[in-house]
């Protein structure tokens, strides 16, 4: 497995069979999204990885708006724990 799967995954107490849900939509996801982009200077922290649907991964690589509502999602749930 990733490194930064396994980051996210053990951060967030999931196991590597478990489910883990969209942050986004609840559904079953599929990825781990980074908010920002590896390709932008992104980093594999658990602040800059998301789980998404592959959907979800898709439509944020493509949506700019899309993905920095991701990031305000993803930091009140980190802001939270």
């Amino acid at each position: 497995m990733i490194a930064y799967k396994k980051k996210y995954l053990k951060h967030f107490g999931y196991g590597e069979q478990d489910y883990v849900p969209s942050e986004y939509s609840g559904l079953p996801a599929e990825d781990i999204h980074h908010l920002t982009f590896r390709s932008q200077g992104g980093k594999d922290e658990v602040e800059n990885l998301m789980a998404l649907t592959r959907e979800e991964h898709d439509r944020a690589h493509s949506d700019r708006e899309f993905n920095e509502r991701l990031k305000k999602i993803h930091l009140k749930r980190l802001q939270t724990l």
